[in-house]
């Protein structure tokens, strides 16, 4: 039995010594391989942010050094047919805050108080902002003058910024403001051309970065351009500054003379139709005062046109051949038709009149009368050649269509009136351009704002000329050239003549319709639209013109085209003809004595 135990005693020894080795060399093992593995991972993730994660990395450690601001591109300059300018941007400097790197709120904001003349509400809100410290970036005042901007900069005051924000300016004040519109304070067009032709004129913002200090201070020498700004596209208009100017100050005058509501001024090249001038001016209903509008009341507003709107029915008459400038109606003061007693201005016995003596009296129930001859189909039809019922080719910003229905959808009277301009609304744009047909010999052109644009390249690209279509003949045309002299000479517009240069035109004094429906007030008032169109030379027609007086005093001689509105047109044509070198033409003055 003794040599059984001795070897179980000798199995025994070696098989508990070799465990006890095991288990260190798999320690050592498991320590090796997980140092191993925290190499790996720690080399992995040196390699990562070394590369794919650091970009991101450099550009978290770059934002705690750097700024990147926005660099607003020049926006494009507007300027008239003769290059003057009549809007640009010019540089305007922008102050803002960090509340989180101002250290003393205090003396920061006492500073920024004296040189920007802060009142108290303004300190108030600033010194909150940089006591709250809860944001990076707080308005102090946008684009200021540049100069003062500089000023503010050279202080280097701790987390206030100065920063370029160009700023909207008309160097002509408040001249072709109704055409030009405006932007808002950050450059973005909100009415008017500037509106129409944001996206050309913007450009496209760059942006630069520079490097900062603490505190926030920038480190001279470190900005760098990212994306350089591409600047706007230039705007060159068919408008002449001088006439618009003449234009915009001869209705101030008389809007406010005559105690009137607003006024329009037109003034279109009779060939190209190109426009010269668009105004409007309008009184403040609360000041009363009488101010050029950034709104262009001739393309967004429309109204009952009144007798300016027989020319087209006359015409109509003379091209469809079944009247004559000779052809006599027997013409009595009122008539009834559908539900309405339809009358005249003024009472007269029953005479008979020409249909040139029905133009040049402005006879109501005369021209009633031609149109039955030409029919309502046919003369719907002539009112739509003119160009009513539709916008004209500018695509004004909210131009408006005007008010003309469908010939099937007229009723009772009103199939009547519309021959005389009541019935019916239409812009003041809309009308010039009708009446500037007949001036133009019969052919129809489409009025025109834009002569053409010019690029970074400083190359000018024109637009394409106005549309035009034949809506009468010539021989017709110069029929109406003629009895429109006759309205001047010896009818409605005798106020529209002028010395130098034989005129012919139209007057209209429509009414208003009111909110109830009908043409008078609760009081039984009546409220007016006045206007005149007229071209000239009469014997060679270049400049067309419209003058509308809107809402002058009713009950008073001023409340008529011929008195309201054809004194401004005699008032103009001197000056538009010196502008633009017109010549009066070696023939006899058309009006005698």
């Amino acid at each position: 039995m003794s040599p059984q135990r001795k070897l179980r005693v000798i199995s025994a020894k070696p098989t508990a010594g070799r465990f006890k080795i095991g288990n260190q060399r798999r320690r050592i093992q498991i320590v090796v391989a997980f140092v191993l593995v925290m190499l790996i991972v720690v080399t992995t993730k040196v390699i990562g942010l070394q590369t794919a994660g650091g970009d991101a990395m450099r550009a978290e450690a770059a934002n705690q050094w750097t700024r990147t601001t926005t660099v607003v591109a020049d926006r494009g300059t507007i300027f008239d047919r003769n290059g003057e300018e009549l809007a640009v941007s010019i540089p305007a400097a922008t102050i803002s805050i960090n509340p989180k790197l101002i250290d003393n709120e205090e003396a920061t904001l006492n500073m920024l108080a004296t040189m920007l003349s802060l009142d108290v509400e303004e300190q108030q809100r600033l010194y909150d902002e940089m006591i709250l410290k809860d944001k990076g970036f707080v308005y102090v005042r946008r684009q200021i003058d540049a100069d003062l901007g500089e000023q503010i900069a050279a202080l280097k005051l701790s987390g206030v910024n100065v920063d370029s924000e160009p700023t909207r300016l008309l160097p002509g004040g408040d001249t072709g403001r109704s055409v030009i519109g405006r932007t808002d304070i950050d450059g973005v067009g909100t009415a008017g051309l500037e509106l129409q032709y944001d996206s050309i004129l913007s450009g496209e913002n760059g942006s630069v970065t520079r490097q900062v200090a603490p505190g926030g201070r920038s480190i001279a020498g470190t900005e760098d351009a990212v994306d350089g700004a591409v600047p706007g596209d230039d705007l060159i208009l068919t408008i002449d500054r001088s006439i618009q100017f003449t234009c915009e100050q001869a209705l101030l005058e008389r809007v406010s003379n005559t105690g009137s509501k607003a006024g329009t001024c037109i003034v279109m090249d009779a060939d190209s139709g190109e426009l010269y001038a668009m105004a409007s001016v309008k009184r403040d209903a609360d000041t009363n005062e009488v101010l050029i509008t950034s709104g262009n009341h001739a393309a967004v507003d429309s109204y009952e046109p009144g007798s300016v709107a027989k020319v087209i029915t006359i015409a109509a008459g003379l091209e469809t051949g079944v009247v004559g400038p000779n052809t006599v109606f027997n013409v009595p003061w009122r008539a009834q038709y559908g539900d309405d007693l339809l009358r005249d201005s003024h009472e007269h016995p029953d005479e008979d009149m020409t249909v040139r003596q029905i133009l040049v009296e402005s006879s109501n129930i005369g021209t009633i009368k031609v149109q039955e001859k030409v029919q309502l189909r046919r003369h719907w039809d002539f009112m739509r050649a003119f160009g009513l019922g539709e916008p004209t080719a500018l695509d004004f910003p909210g131009e408006s269509a005007g008010i003309f229905k469908e010939w099937n959808e007229l009723f009772g009277s009103e199939k009547y009136t519309v021959s005389y301009g009541q019935g019916l609304a239409s812009t003041p744009i809309q009308l010039i351009s009708a009446v500037n047909a007949i001036a133009n010999d019969g052919l129809y052109v489409a009025p025109k704002l834009v002569r053409g644009f010019v690029g970074e390249d400083g190359e000018i690209i024109p637009t394409a000329p106005s549309a035009t279509h034949e809506v009468i003949s010539t021989n017709t045309a110069e029929v109406m050239q003629s009895m429109m002299t006759d309205v001047v000479c010896s009818g409605t517009a005798t106020r529209a003549q002028v010395s130098s240069f034989n005129v012919a035109g139209k007057t209209g004094t429509g009414l208003k319709a009111q909110p109830n429906g009908g043409y008078e007030d609760e009081f039984g008032v009546r409220s007016y639209y006045a206007s005149f169109v007229g071209f000239f030379p009469a014997e060679d027609p270049e400049i067309t013109v419209l003058i509308s007086i809107d809402e002058p005093p009713a009950g008073t001689i001023n409340r008529f085209g011929g008195t309201a509105a054809a004194p401004v047109f005699a008032r103009l044509v001197p000056t538009i003809a010196h502008e633009l070198g017109i010549q009066p033409p070696s023939t006899a003055p058309a009006c005698s004595e």
